[in-house]
C-alpha cells in the first residue's frame, strides 16, 4: 500500500480524455471497422493519421502499420534486404532491432554504443562494413538521436540502405531534422509504452515515391494502389493497422506537443539535478540535438560511491520505495536466441559477430559494463510535477549514506 501510495507522486500512463473516448466511439457507431484501400476508404482514420504524423515528422510518407516490429520489417523488404544479407544494428536495443532482420532472412551485426549517448558508436560502423552488408539499422534509443550526419556519409560510401528505428523517437530532432528522415525510411512504434500510443500500432515514414509505394504493397498483401483488390503484384501480407488505432492516434497526436515539450523541460531539469549525485550519470543528448523523445531515461551508477550494491538491490529499493524504475534492454549479443543462434532454418549465421563465444561481453566492452549499472525510468516519470522529481534525487542521494 505504502509504494502505490508513492507511486501516485507520478503522472500515470497513458492519459486519456473524453476526445479519446469519443473517437472511438465514433468508429464503434460508424461500422466502419477498417481503412479500406487508397481507391476506396471504408473509414477515414487511417488515412487521415498517415498525413498528420507524416507532416508532425515533416515526411512525405507515412504508411500505417500493426506495430513497430513489422514495420522494420517492411522497410527492409522493401528495400530489397533478404537472404544472407548483412544489416548493422545497434546492440542496445529491443530484440525487435534485430528479430526484424531475421524475419527478412538477413543477419544482423551487433554494434556497440557511445559510452555517453548510449546509441550505436557510429565510429565502429565502417569496422563492421563487409561484402554481404546491405544496411544499416541505427536506433534512437530513449529517443537519443544517432549521429546522423556521420552515418549517411558512411552509408553513402559503401552503398548501403539505411532503416531509422525511432520507436522511442517521436518529435525527436537532430541538426534541423526529425527523426526517420535521414535515412531511406524511419519505423515508429505506438507501443502502450511509448510516447505517442494507441495501445498497439506503429509506422513507416520516407521521402521517396517509389519506395512508398512498395512498403504499402508489402503491408497489404502484395495489392498496389488504386487497382483491383483481388490483384496481387508482389509477395505482401497483412501488416494493416486497424481504424480503431488511428482513431486513438489522431486523438493522442493532438495531446503530444505539449507532453513533448515537457518532457524536455523536465528532462534537463532531472539530468542537472541527478549529474551532481557522486556516482549517478545520465544519458547525454547527441550533441546536435535540440528536440528528445525521451521514450525512457537511462541513468548509470558507480556501484563503489554507493557502498558496493548490485544493480538488482539499486533496482529493488527504488521500486520499494514507490519510484516507477524499470530495467534496460539486454544487450542483444547476450540474449539466448542469438548466443545458442535459435533462429531462421537454413540461413548461415557463421560469419555474424555474435553467437557461442563470440557473444562474450568482452567483444562488446562498452555496452555491456554500462548495462550492467543502467536502469531507466519510464517516460511518465518526465510529465510529473518537479516536486515528485526532487524526492527521487533526495531518495537516490540518500542512498549514498
Amino acid at each position: 500500500m505504502v509504494k502505490k501510495e508513492r507511486e501516485k507522486n507520478f503522472q500515470e500512463w497513458p492519459i486519456f480524455d473524453e476526445n479519446d473516448i469519443e473517437a472511438m466511439s465514433n468508429v464503434v457507431k460508424s461500422g466502419k471497422w477498417w481503412a479500406g484501400s487508397p481507391g476506396d476508404h471504408s473509414g477515414e482514420n487511417i488515412w487521415k493519421f498517415q498525413e498528420e504524423f507524416a507532416s508532425f515528422q515533416e515526411a512525405k510518407h507515412c504508411i500505417a502499420v500493426a506495430n513497430g516490429t513489422v514495420a522494420i520489417e517492411a522497410a527492409l523488404l522493401a528495400l530489397g534486404i533478404g537472404l544472407g544479407d548483412e544489416v548493422i544494428v545497434s546492440d542496445f536495443t529491443f530484440v525487435a532491432s534485430a528479430s526484424a532482420v531475421v524475419a527478412a532472412n538477413a543477419v544482423p551485426i551487433f554494434c556497440d554504443i557511445n559510452p555517453e549517448t548510449f546509441v550505436m558508436d557510429v565510429d565502429q560502423v565502417e569496422g563492421l562494413i563487409t561484402k554481404r552488408t546491405k544496411a544499416i539499422i541505427p536506433v534512437h534509443l530513449g529517443g537519443n538521436p544517432v549521429e546522423m550526419d556521420k552515418l549517411v556519409d558512411i552509408a553513402q560510401k559503401n552503398n548501403l540502405k539505411i532503416v531509422e528505428d525511432s520507436a522511442h523517437a517521436q518529435g525527436s530532432r537532430y541538426k534541423g531534422k526529425r527523426a526517420g528522415n535521414w535515412g531511406n525510411a524511419g519505423t515508429f512504434s505506438f507501443q502502450a509504452s511509448k510516447v505517442l500510443t494507441s495501445g498497439e500500432g506503429g509506422a513507416i515514414i520516407c521521402n521517396d515515391d517509389e519506395l512508398a509505394d512498395k512498403i504499402y504493397s508489402i503491408i497489404d498483401c502484395g495489392r498496389k494502389k488504386n487497382h483491383f483488390s483481388y490483384a496481387h503484384f508482389v509477395y505482401g501480407t497483412n501488416y494493416r493497422m486497424s481504424e480503431f488505432l488511428g482513431a486513438l492516434l489522431r486523438s493522442q497526436l493532438k495531446k503530444f506537443p505539449k507532453q513533448h515539450k515537457v518532457r524536455n523541460e523536465t528532462a534537463t531539469y532531472f539530468s542537472e539535478r541527478l549529474n551532481k549525485i557522486e556516482g549517478i550519470t545520465t544519458m547525454k543528448p547527441t550533441p546536435g540535438t535540440t528536440e528528445l523523445g525521451w521514450y525512457i531515461f537511462p541513468i548509470v551508477f558507480r556501484p563503489e560511491k554507493f557502498g558496493g550494491i548490485s544493480k538488482e538491490k539499486f533496482f529493488k529499493l527504488l521500486n520499494q520505495n514507490g519510484i516507477p524504475t524499470d530495467n534496460c534492454y539486454p544487450p542483444l549479443h547476450s540474449l539466448r536466441c542469438f548466443k545458442e543462434i535459435k533462429l531462421r532454418k537454413g540461413i548461415d549465421y557463421s560469419n555474424a559477430n555474435w553467437g557461442d563465444l563470440k557473444s562474450n561481453n568482452k567483444n562488446f566492452p562498452i555496452v555491456s559494463d554500462i548495462y550492467s549499472r543502467c536502469i531507466e525510468f519510464p517516460q511518465r516519470i518526465l510529465l510529473s510535477e518537479k516536486k515528485a522529481l526532487d524526492k527521487v534525487f533526495d531518495f537516490i542521494s540518500s542512498l549514498k549514506k
